[in-house]
């Protein structure tokens, strides 16, 4: 009894695959391989961009790094003279108040030295008048001769006309230097004051380079880090990286990576095909406008060279698009003419080796030629006319 059961059961689960095999084969679908032309296709990931975007990325400062303090939200839409970005200023806030302090030190020491100059001119003048009255009284005095006057008396008046004269003479020096004194003293303050004030205008100035403002209206696209994130308020950041785009969203075109070895076969012209998931994943037309002559690393974790392509976007299709939507790029290169190929999905590697499954014959290897806009050129192994299964 229980063994028979048993049986039963070990063999219907042995005949369980072979009575599905015929549902297999019928379910397997088939494609007959049929000569073309077949266009020669380079695949690219991107993204939709502003053809006329400004780039911002923080101001000259004082230190290599600066902190983000506010930052326009992703998307958002900004008119003229918003706020893109603010960035720390503390450190040259404290230096115009530094710079403020010592500027209003040197103007009220300036006032006080003109001040006191002026008075030191009044008290000069007198002294220097009466140092000159007297010189002239003890000079009529000793013009009246030595015959009238006892000869004593007469060389006290000698005397002290000489000593009058010394004194006038050495108030007049005295005058001219105590000038010279004080305009030197007058040069270096306004000197000073006139660096500090150039100091502070320039602080002031970079002060006010710590807040940028959107030039026109337009759409923000805030810019990412050195790891492809989004970057945000108290991040820091270095010069040469961009921190917020305003883009003309009137302007659009595909912005493309393109490896260094695909890229040397793009040419400015070219037709490329795009596809916009988020714009209902149609297939658009559009062409190559620009391939840069700059090869760089894709990235800080990559060592894979790139060159950047812009590709040109069908005019009545920009109101449907937004800057950031990603896109797929499949650029025409070249034509092979009356070539074999087959889809992507047919081809099955074993053993590392490429193949396809033959109706009638199985799998079997074959030579993979170019990339054809998701198809692969077969260059050797299958016949026109053979059905290959998908």
């Amino acid at each position: 009894g229980s063994w028979r059961m048993r049986l039963r059961s070990v063999l219907s689960l042995l005949l369980l695959p072979l009575l599905s095999l015929p549902g297999l084969l019928q379910a397997q679908q088939w494609v007959s391989i049929e000569p073309a032309d077949r266009p020669i296709t380079v695949s690219a990931s991107g993204i939709v961009a502003s053809a006329n975007a400004l780039r911002f990325g923080p101001p000259p400062s004082r230190s290599w790094r600066i902190t983000i303090t506010e930052l326009a939200t992703e998307g958002s839409r900004v008119a003229a003279g918003d706020v893109l970005a603010k960035f720390d200023g503390s450190a040259t806030d404290d230096r115009i108040r530094t710079l403020g302090a010592e500027l209003n030190a040197d103007r009220s020491e300036l006032e006080a030295l003109q001040e006191t100059q002026a008075s030191e001119i009044e008290d000069g003048k007198v002294r220097l008048a009466a140092a000159k009255s007297a010189a002239a009284k003890a000079a009529r005095k000793a013009e009246a001769g030595a015959d009238l006057i006892a000869s004593l008396d007469y060389e006290k008046l000698l005397e002290q006309k000489a000593v009058t004269e010394e004194l006038y003479q050495r108030e007049a020096q005295r005058v001219e230097l105590v000038a010279r004194v004080r305009q030197s003293k007058q040069a270096e303050l306004e000197a000073d004051i006139r660096r500090l004030e150039s100091e502070l205008a320039g602080a002031q100035s970079e002060l006010e380079s710590f807040t940028i403002r959107a030039p026109r209206e337009g759409l923000v696209i805030v810019g990412t880090n050195r790891e492809g994130q989004k970057l945000d308020t108290n991040e820091a950041v270095n010069p040469g990286m961009v921190v917020v785009e305003l883009s003309n969203e009137d302007d659009l075109i595909i912005q493309a990576e393109v490896f260094e070895y695909a890229a040397n076969s793009i040419a400015i012209g070219q037709t490329a095909l795009i596809s916009i998931d988020a714009a209902g994943g149609s297939e658009l037309e559009g062409e190559v406008v620009d391939v840069a002559s700059i090869v760089r690393r894709q990235s800080q974790y990559s060592q894979a060279m790139v060159r950047d392509v812009m590709v040109s976007l069908p005019a009545d299709m920009a109101g449907d698009l937004r800057p950031g939507m990603s896109a797929k790029l499949t650029i025409v290169i070249d034509t092979q003419r009356n070539s074999l190929a087959v889809p992507d999905e047919a081809i099955q590697y074993r053993h590392g080796e490429p193949g396809l499954i033959v109706r009638g014959d199985g799998w079997r290897p074959v030579q993979l030629g170019r990339a054809s806009a998701g198809l692969h050129i077969i260059e050797s192994g299958i016949e026109a006319g053979e059905e290959v299964g998908l």
